[in-house]
């Protein structure tokens, strides 16, 4: 049975639909604009990508996501409601888009391991056969995920790209089975693809159901509901790669413009910092004190003390380096929960 008869049911793609009274044409100046496919566009990093791609002046952005309006800024050109589990959907998508790169940032990271999976890898799968059958020119960005590594001794840090992975958990095995299968699509159709494998994104718009936004939707409501705040924590002694939104969208953006493809590249800050001291760092903008308080149904058993990678190979083939300090990112992270 194929997979659009399985998932029969859930919504196809609505039409692509202007963004923003005025937006610009895919010509400018008697030169065509990139067309650049965002799927994942309303999401944390979505939204810092396309705003990264129209300051660059070159590209029109065509976003898609599963909520039927676009992002309210304006960023979108073009947007178009879809579902990546059903191939019916992408396939219309892919073919009303027309796009020269694609940046699938779709994911979830928690929830139901069926709906992990069935947007993780089985959405890549649908990506990638309407992309060989759609778009073969187009230049793809796969988006992973560092947590395709799996647990690492601290003897094989930092973590390079030649790091066997040995993924657990849905959401590690589920990217890793889509980068994976991503690679063998070069292999056998020779599409122009990279993968990315970022670290621990922060910034402003971080999603809850990552680590530091988790704490500072917490931070928000502790400081609206109490006298002294409390905020609920897990394991603050691990350390890990955090990296700003900025620097990791700038490095997709990179990866897809310097034409290599078969390769997979971490995106990472390549130092490890405590998650104590980057909660700290963004709570310390608070105007009154938050206390934290360990508990315990938060604390993984699992946790790896130490995880950083390296951005060398990144470096070498198309010149990423970070940039934006962690402070700075922090800070608007806050203000932005906050606003």
């Amino acid at each position: 049975m194929s997979a659009s008869r399985l998932l029969a049911g859930h919504r196809a793609a609505r039409r692509l639909r202007e963004g923003q009274p005025g937006c610009r044409e895919a010509v400018s100046r008697g030169r065509r604009l990139t067309r650049a496919l965002i799927l994942g566009v309303r999401g944390f990093c979505g939204i810092h990508l396309a705003r990264i791609l129209r300051d660059g002046g070159d590209v029109t952005v065509v976003g898609a996501d599963v909520a039927a309006e676009p992002p309210d800024d304006g960023i979108c050109d073009a947007y178009s409601a879809f579902d990546i589990g059903d191939a019916d959907s992408v396939d219309e998508l892919v073919a009303r888009s027309r796009p020269d790169w694609v940046f699938n940032l779709a994911g979830r990271a928690r929830g139901a391991s069926e709906d992990v999976f069935r947007v993780n890898t089985l959405g890549a799968a649908h990506l990638l056969e309407s992309i060989r059958k759609r778009a073969p020119e187009a230049r793809v960005c796969m988006v992973g995920s560092a947590a395709e590594y799996g647990p690492v001794d601290e003897s094989e840090l930092p973590i390079t790209e030649q790091q066997p992975c040995r993924p657990i958990g849905d959401y590690g095995i589920s990217k890793y089975a889509a980068t994976t299968l991503a690679l063998g699509y070069v292999r056998a159709y020779g599409l122009s693809l990279v993968v990315a494998r970022p670290f621990n994104i922060v910034g402003p718009g971080i999603g809850s159901d990552l680590v530091v936004g988790a704490i500072l939707r917490r931070a928000r409501e502790a400081l609206a509901d109490q006298a002294e705040p409390v905020v609920a924590v897990g394991n603050l002694e691990t350390m890990r790669d955090f990296v700003a939104v900025e620097d990791a969208m700038a490095g997709l953006v990179g990866m897809v413009r310097s034409g290599h493809s078969g390769e997979v590249f971490n995106i990472c800050s390549g130092e490890a910092r405590s998650v104590r001291e980057v909660v700290e760092l963004a709570l310390s903008h608070s105007t009154r004190p938050i206390r934290l308080e360990v508990d315990p149904d938060l604390v993984r058993p699992q946790d790896v003390r130490v995880v950083f990678g390296s951005w060398r190979k990144a470096n070498l083939a198309f010149g990423f380096r970070p940039t934006t300090g962690i402070e700075a990112s922090l800070e608007a992270a806050w203000r932005y929960a906050n606003r």
